[in-house]
Order: C-alpha cells, then sequence, then structure tokens
C-alpha cells in the first residue's frame, strides 16, 4: 500500500467545509497542510470530521446522481428514458460509456472522496482527546466506510489504486493500480476491525451512522461477490441472530421518509438536511417529466423496462407498489405517462427530498445468506428464508393474505434454486444498486443474456463488465493503465 499519489490528490481531494473556509484547497498546497494538522483538536473536531467522511455517499457523484444513474440505467430492469437527449446519459442504458463519461467518472471520483476522508479521520483522531468509546467508535466508522468505498471500486474498475495515507509529503509520487487480491484484504482487514469496534445500534438521534450489522452485511456481500460461500454465510448469520433487525410488514414501508432507519434498514446514504447530509435525489429522476420537474414530476432519467413489470407473478404486492403510470399534473387533470418507478416516495413533491438510498437492508442479507445456504448444498434450508420474503410480499400492506407470490417448493434443485434466490433479488431489490453487480457476478454468459431483453442495450460485451478508468485520472499519472476494451 503507498500514500496518496498526486494524481489522485488532484482530482479526488475535494474538502469538508469543516476543515477549509476555503472550497479551493488545491491552489494553496502549504495551506490545506496547516489547516489539517491544526484542526484536529477537540471531539467536535473529530464528528464533524466522520460527518464529512458519510457526505460523499449522498452527493452527486454517488447516489445522488452518478452512482444511481450508471448502476440502475445499464440493467436488465431499467433504461434511460426515451426523452433524454444528454448523449453521456444515453451511452448509459447502451453501455457506450467512454473514459470520458463524466458519470462513470464522476462515481470514482465520489468514492476516492470518501477513502481521503476516511483517511484523515484515521490519521487525525486518535491524537484526539477525547472519550475513547467515541473515538473507537468514529475510528471504525472511518475503516467501515473506506472498506465500503473499495468494496465498490474494485467492483466497478476492476484493480484501482489502494491509497491509506494523507502524507502530504510524497505529493509528487505517483503509483498504478493494485491487483484485485490486495484490495479484497484491505476490505476483510478495514471491515472485520470496523465488525470489532462498532455499536450494535446507535441512539435515535445518531441514526443512519455505521453499526456492527453494516460492517457483517458488507463482509457478507463481499464474500459473496469472491465466492467464499462460508464466509458469506458467516457473517450473514450474526445478522439474523443478533435479532437486531427485522422484516417490516409491508414492504413499501422500506422506503418511505418515516420508515427510514428503523428495523428493515441497515445502512443507507442519509438524504436529510437535519443531519447535515445532501438530499438525495431519487423520486426526481425517476418519476415522469410530462408531469413538470418544477411540481410533481421528475425527470425520468432511468425507467423501469416492460418486460420487468412483466417478470412479476400476478398478484404480487411489489409490483403494485414499484411502478405507476398516470398522477395529477400541475395542471389538476390526471395525466398518463409510460411506466415509472415508485418506490422511493418523499413527503413533499417537488420539495424536501427526504428518502434515503438503501445501500443495506435486512431483506437483503436474507437473500445473501439463502444464496450462501444453497452453494453449500443446504438447498432446503436455503430456500426457507427466500419464502420469508415472499411471506412479506403476499401480507402486502401488512395485514393481507395474498396467494402470491406462493413459497418455493423446499425440493428444488441446486441449479433451480440458484436461479430462484436471483430472481427474488430482482423483484425484491430492483432499483436499489444491486442488479448490475448481480449480472456481472454470475459471468459473461449470464450478463450478456440478462441484457438481451433490453433493447437499449446496445453495445453489450464482456469488457462492458468493468467501467473503465476515467482519462482525466490516466492523464494525470501515466502508470495508471486503463481496463481491456477501452
Amino acid at each position: 500500500m503507498r500514500t496518496t499519489t498526486l494524481a489522485l490528490r488532484l482530482a479526488l481531494v475535494i474538502p469538508f467545509t469543516a476543515l477549509v473556509a476555503c472550497n479551493d484547497m488545491l491552489t494553496e498546497h502549504p495551506r490545506s497542510t496547516i489547516v489539517t494538522d491544526t484542526y484536529f483538536q477537540t471531539a467536535s473536531d473529530a464528528k464533524a470530521a466522520i460527518a464529512a467522511a458519510y457526505q460523499p455517499w449522498s452527493s452527486g457523484n454517488l447516489w445522488s446522481t452518478n452512482l444511481q444513474w450508471g448502476l440502475n440505467a445499464a440493467t436488465d430492469e431499467s433504461r434511460v428514458g426515451p426523452e433524454e437527449e444528454n448523449a453521456n446519459i444515453v451511452a448509459l442504458t447502451q453501455l457506450r460509456w467512454t473514459p470520458t463519461n463524466p458519470y462513470t467518472s464522476g462515481s470514482w471520483v465520489g468514492l476516492y472522496q470518501v477513502v481521503t476522508r476516511s483517511n484523515l479521520v484515521l490519521e487525525k483522531v486518535p491524537g484526539i482527546t477525547m472519550d475513547a468509546t467515541q473515538k473507537n467508535y468514529i475510528t471504525g466508522e472511518a475503516k467501515f466506510l473506506r472498506a465500503l468505498a473499495y468494496h465498490y471500486l474494485v467492483r466497478l474498475y476492476g484493480d484501482v489504486p489502494i491509497v491509506t495515507s494523507t502524507d502530504e509529503q510524497l505529493a509528487s509520487a505517483t503509483g498504478g493500480r493494485d491487483p484485485v487480491e490486495k484490495v479484497y484484504a484491505l476490505i476483510e482487514k478495514d471491515a472485520a476491525e470496523a465488525e470489532a469496534a462498532l455499536p450494535l445500534t446507535w441512539p435515535t438521534a445518531d441514526k443512519g451512522r455505521a453499526t456492527k450489522g453494516a460492517a457483517e452485511a458488507l463482509l457478507a456481500e463481499h464474500y459473496i461477490w469472491k465466492k467464499d460461500w462460508a464466509n458469506a454465510a458467516a457473517n450473514a448469520k450474526k445478522i439474523i441472530d443478533a435479532g437486531t433487525y427485522s422484516l417490516r410488514p409491508n414492504y413499501l414501508d422500506a422506503f418511505l421518509p418515516n420508515s427510514q432507519n428503523r428495523s428493515e434498514e441497515i445502512f443507507a446514504a442519509q438524504s436529510s438536511q437535519a443531519t447535515g447530509a445532501p438530499e438525495i435525489t431519487i423520486a426526481g429522476w425517476t418519476y415522469p417529466r410530462n408531469m413538470n420537474p418544477n411540481a410533481n414530476g421528475g425527470w425520468g432519467t432511468y425507467q423501469p423496462l416492460t418486460w420487468f413489470i412483466d417478470s412479476y407473478i400476478p398478484g404480487d404486492y411489489r409490483k403494485e407498489v414499484s411502478f405507476f403510470t398516470h398522477g395529477i399534473a400541475p395542471n389538476g387533470r390526471d395525466t398518463t405517462f409510460l411506466p415509472h418507478i415508485d418506490l422511493y416516495r418523499p413527503t413533499i413533491r417537488p420539495g424536501k427530498q427526504d428518502v434515503n438510498y438503501p445501500m443495506y437492508r435486512y431483506d437483503d442479507v436474507l437473500l445473501m445468506y439463502a444464496e450462501a445456504l444453497n452453494e453449500q448444498g443446504q438447498t432446503a434450508q436455503a430456500i426457507g428464508f427466500v419464502n420469508q420474503i415472499r411471506a412479506r410480499a403476499r401480507n402486502g400492506t401488512g395485514s393481507e393474505n395474498r396467494a402470491q407470490p406462493a413459497n418455493l417448493a423446499t425440493t428444488l434443485s441446486q441449479a433451480e434454486a440458484r436461479d430462484a434466490i436471483f430472481q427474488e433479488r430482482a423483484w425484491e431489490l430492483a432499483f436499489q444498486g444491486k442488479r448490475w453487480f448481480d449480472m456481472v457476478r454470475r459471468g459473461t454468459s449470464y450478463f450478456t443474456a440478462a441484457l438481451a431483453k433490453d433493447p437499449t442495450a446496445t453495445d453489450v460485451a464482456a469488457s462492458k463488465m468493468l467501467w473503465p478508468i476515467p482519462q482525466a485520472q490516466i492523464d494525470l499519472n501515466a502508470k495508471l493503465t486503463q481496463n481491456p476494451g477501452y
């Protein structure tokens, strides 16, 4: 591992305002060093620093725009809307992104912002005189956030530079990409240390901060990506056995403002001015344009594909609450439009965007555990956890008794169960940034077959299973090589 390179800093280190009065940390290099060296004095400074490390997840570079668009528009579940004229956005649905696409490149920037800010916390907070338990929590959060950022980086871009220091004395250093295996090792070390340090729960005022369960969910997903089924199952089981989390009676509750940071939400990008997080534009990007973006509509940036809507079993409550085709326009008329996503429903349209973007929920953990069990030959037991998800869907609003989706038979073969689990993930975790990774990790054949159902995906190839390294980074650092096919 090495310290931050000049190329990474120039493009990635965007300071948080708690540390610097001026937003241009790059123009006066000595001043930024002095500010960060002298700022970290009190417990309040430590809390401001860790809050800044969370902030990029809710920003335009990640879940408020770039990562949200990239991970949803390119799947077999949704597409960029036909009204879109921006060629770089259309490229997301076509899989024709290039190293200069601002949305795939912006995700890299946002993820390294998390890394840089987490590194700063890990370097400076240990030297602050403050409550030892609180200090331990904050450094645990920083390790979790750094591990989570690398978890996304390595799955999106493959080999990536490992940066674990903010040492300004090596500003002229340059380096290339570290192999995936080294990135995996960092993720596992950071996440395990975070799990040991973090609390099981937070007081109400601190809801939304990383917990022990969040670190375990990250480890479970990481080990599933590696096909290390035993470790994936072990980490998912810790969450299940702890009894801290549970399914909400109504599937829709998990996406509504008054149900966030409760029993089902393990970790999410926060969207609330009250906590200092940016407001994440989800409904704004998914609601229809012809309802007026400045009233109660949106921009329709990505929209569900017809085949995916039709794939739900008739009577599945999740289908009923996930899509809509008409609403009241500003002129008071009922307006009809193409199907749009209706999961994320902020308190006021177009006002406060108080809907979190889920990254780990309890239903996801149940399905990860089911997959890990099935891959170890424990198929009947695995199906039982899938059926918990289907039972919740049958409950509808919470007290219904629907016929569908019926329980899966515990006599399914391992291969049949594998397909059923992936299909259940598609329905249960739709439009939550999960499907892209599910398509990629099952391999080239599955990836290309899935995208064959999307008429807008016109440039499908195995090389597109990794995003391009941003050209701006390569221009700054010649040792950064490009992924094949770009």
